[in-house]
Parts: C-alpha cells; sequence; structure tokens
C-alpha cells in the first residue's frame, strides 16, 4: 500500500513539472514574439462634449450672421485654430463638409419644411486608431402649414390681413459624444405678428400678409409654388424662414 502511494505521489509532482515546463515555454515563446514587433505607442488627448459644443456654436454663430457658406464658416473654424493658439482650447481638427447655407426646401401636402444642415468632421482618439473622421452635425429645420384662418388686426392707424400658419421648429446637435435636440425660443421682428408657443417646438403664428415677401418655391426645382415668406429670429439670433402658400 506504501508503494503505491508513494507511486502516486511522484506521478503527481512530474506532472505538475511538466505543467511548469509548459508554462515557461509559452512564456518564453511570447517573449520572443513580441521582441520581433517594434512597439510604437501613440498619445493623444481625450476630448469631448466641450470641443463638439464648440462647433456647435460656431455653426449657429455662422447663421445668424446671415449667409453661412462653406467659405465663411470655414474662416471661422481657421479663427477657432487662432485662439486655440492662446488659450488651452484643445480644438480637434476640423474640417468643414457641408455648410447650412443654401438649405433645402421640400413641400409635402399642405406642408413646407426648410431644413438647414451643417456638418463638421473631426479628428478624435478614435480616428487616431481607426483613420476614420467623426462627425458633428448641426440641423436646423421648420415646418410651416397654413390652418385656414385668415383675420383682421389693426395696428396704429394700419389694418392688416393676418394668415394663421402652424410652425414646428427645432434644433438638432449630434456628435460623438452627445445627440441633443432643442426648441429654441421664437421672436418676431415687427410688432404686427402674432406669435405664440403651443407646446415644445409648435407654435402659433399670425403672419401680416402686408409685410410677407411673395417667393416662388421651386419644390421640386423647375416647379414654382406661389407663395410668401415672412422671416422670424429665434433666441440664438438665427434667421427662421417661414413659408406659406398663397
Amino acid at each position: 500500500m506504501r508503494l503505491k502511494a508513494a507511486e502516486a505521489g511522484h506521478a503527481r509532482r512530474r506532472r505538475g513539472q511538466l505543467a511548469l515546463i509548459g508554462v515557461i515555454v509559452l512564456a518564453s515563446t511570447l517573449i520572443a514574439l513580441l521582441s520581433l514587433y517594434e512597439l510604437q505607442p501613440r498619445v493623444a488627448y481625450e476630448r469631448g462634449h466641450l470641443q463638439a459644443a464648440q462647433l456647435v456654436h460656431l455653426a449657429r454663430a455662422c447663421m445668424a450672421s446671415g449667409g453661412c457658406t462653406r467659405e465663411k464658416l470655414a474662416q471661422l473654424v481657421q479663427r477657432l485654430y487662432q485662439l486655440n493658439g492662446t488659450y488651452p482650447l484643445r480644438v480637434y481638427v476640423t474640417y468643414v463638409r457641408q455648410a447650412p447655407n443654401p438649405g433645402s426646401v421640400s413641400l409635402q401636402g399642405g406642408s413646407i419644411t426648410v431644413a438647414n444642415t451643417t456638418v463638421f468632421e473631426i479628428e478624435t482618439l478614435q480616428t487616431v486608431f481607426t483613420g476614420s473622421p467623426e462627425q458633428v452635425v448641426v440641423e436646423v429645420w421648420m415646418v410651416s402649414a397654413e390652418t385656414g384662418r385668415r383675420y383682421s388686426k389693426t395696428v396704429g392707424e394700419e389694418t392688416y390681413t393676418m394668415v394663421e400658419v402652424r410652425v414646428t421648429y427645432a434644433h438638432s446637435y449630434s456628435s460623438p459624444f452627445f445627440n441633443v435636440t432643442l426648441c429654441p425660443a421664437l421672436r418676431a421682428l415687427d410688432s404686427v405678428a402674432d406669435l405664440k408657443r403651443l407646446s415644445g417646438c409648435e407654435w402659433l403664428l399670425g403672419t401680416p400678409l402686408e409685410l410677407s415677401q411673395p417667393v416662388d418655391v421651386n419644390v421640386p426645382p423647375g416647379i414654382g409654388v406661389k407663395g410668401f415668406r415672412y422671416e422670424l429670429k429665434d433666441e440664438f439670433s438665427v434667421p427662421v424662414l417661414v413659408l406659406f402658400r398663397r
């Protein structure tokens, strides 16, 4: 019995020794393989919400100034780079892929949609490893539809024909770091219009026809729809173009 127990213990020790030798051989092999590759560590600042929000502010400021073309937006990005040299903003390498002007106009039923989209491409920490830039997208859109109601309004010695229009207005911001939808406040540029917030992004606008400009709404291009345009501004001073049909 003692002989069998001794033989069993000896067998266990041999198996343990063989397992240890296997681990040593595997570790040596891995070290040898790693020595064949030249390690190239990469260092990058991890940045996020603040830098992407700077681009959102930049797009809004450009739209507020009027005629925000791709060239104008690119100049503002260069100005941001200059500020980065003075203040530690850690601005991303940024490319302007699409400017909000000119925007797009579409017609569906009795509703007219005006959309302005800004697209930035930025080199984030992920870009360092994938080689693909990420996007910051700023969308400003407005949907207008006549309610069918018209009424008269007297201001001072003038009487105006008011056209009631239901307006939906919103901003949407998307980036690798946040996705936000805002319903900015609206204001009229004259003392005649009636403007009331219904809820969230929904507004009811009494538009003075005499202060509106006649336009041709080409949706699709080449097919003109007679209508009017009336301009509001939002809380960021971005012009809001309200279109309605005759």
